[in-house]
């Protein structure tokens, strides 16, 4: 994280001021059973936020590139194919997005053209490049609604719709001149929300592609937008914007009334350069990732800054233009986009 101003927080973050800390007391031995990586758990530093001896909110638990680094071999056989062709697994090109429910991980791979799916449950893995004649050129988004994977397409402006068996269940075009960018399900009323940074709105559309909403159009006004990127609800159902170039993130309820809004533009800690993927936890904080900064920041809902975690690298809990970011319990999925990986953090609890 750039430093230049300091804030405290003593009731969440002590005295950590701007910086970041990352501790590497001991090594991490492979507690995570939800996702096994018995040879890279054994060997990564413990790495966690804020550095001692404030008590640590948020650690790194996982880091993955490709279905094996979380516990998927493909069968035997076609690896013993390998040998002789020399292929490989499928490995993350450029990914933008994530989403994760119910043992199920999606990444949305721009670079690769594919959606790479994981099953964690069965140990299945499926890379879709495309859904029925529609082949996939750019995902950037991914969500699970109803026992289907949706899939927004920045470089085809569809929405291309897949069973959890990564087979085709169908699909529709987006409006003429669209780039779709964020998505996000609402369960609770079998909505899908779509970001369109192209026409400065997001929509809302329902399970069979009609339109039921429209929020928002270009301005710098309260629920106005200027180009708006990643989606994330929470518990109550209340939508959060990305405003990318009005760096802030906006909200609304679920009715499209506009809740609150924080953030602005610097290069401090607290501002925004390049907001990127929001997500918001079991206790109401909110994460937004910054790509400028390589990092991701914490708010509380009122929007005060917390905490931040992450710094411009290759190494465990570094980032390299980081996008898309998750949250499913108390996993923290983020999209390392140019070191071609996802890292997975834990929620520790014990914010205010």
């Amino acid at each position: 994280m750039r430093s230049v101003r300091q804030k405290r927080f003593a009731h969440w973050a002590g005295a950590m001021g701007g910086a970041v800390g990352v501790c590497t007391l001991t090594l991490f031995a492979g507690c995570d059973r939800l996702h096994p990586q018995p040879n890279a758990a054994a060997s990564r530093p413990h790495v966690a936020w804020p550095a001692p001896p404030e008590r640590e909110r948020i650690e790194l638990v996982q880091i993955f590139r490709a279905p094996s680094e979380i516990g998927i071999q493909r069968p035997f056989w076609r690896r013993l194919g390998d040998l002789v062709t020399g292929g490989r697994e499928a490995h993350l090109v450029r990914p933008a997005g994530v989403a994760a429910a119910n043992n199920m991980i999606a990444v949305a791979d721009a670079g690769g053209g594919a959606v790479h799916l994981y099953d964690l449950e069965r140990h299945r893995f499926h890379a879709l490049s495309a859904c029925g004649e529609a082949r996939l050129r750019e995902p950037v988004a991914v969500a699970f609604l109803n026992d289907r994977l949706y899939v927004a397409d920045a470089g085809t402006a569809r929405l291309d719709v897949f069973d959890l068996e990564g087979e085709c269940a169908g699909g529709w075009k987006l409006d003429e001149g669209s780039r779709p960018a964020g998505l996000v399900a609402d369960a609770a009323r079998g909505r899908l929300y779509v970001a369109n940074p192209s026409a400065h709105q997001v929509l809302a559309f329902d399970a069979t592609g009609a339109v039921v909403a429209r929020i928002g159009h270009r301005g710098t006004g309260p629920g106005e937008f200027n180009y708006p990127g990643w989606l994330a609800l929470d518990a109550r159902g209340r939508l959060y914007v990305t405003d990318a170039l009005n760096f802030r993130i906006q909200i609304f309820e679920p009715d499209g009334t506009l809740v609150s809004t924080f953030g602005h533009l610097g290069d401090g800690t607290g501002d925004f350069a390049r907001p990127k993927g929001v997500g918001i936890d079991r206790d109401g904080h909110i994460y937004v990732v910054d790509a400028l900064f390589d990092a991701v920041q914490i708010f509380d809902t009122h929007g005060n800054y917390l905490l931040g975690f992450g710094r411009h690298g290759t190494r465990e809990g570094q980032f390299w233009l980081p996008s898309g970011l998750t949250i499913d319990g108390d996993r923290i999925y983020v999209v390392d986009s140019y070191n071609q990986r996802v890292q997975v953090f834990r929620y520790l609890g014990g914010g205010e």
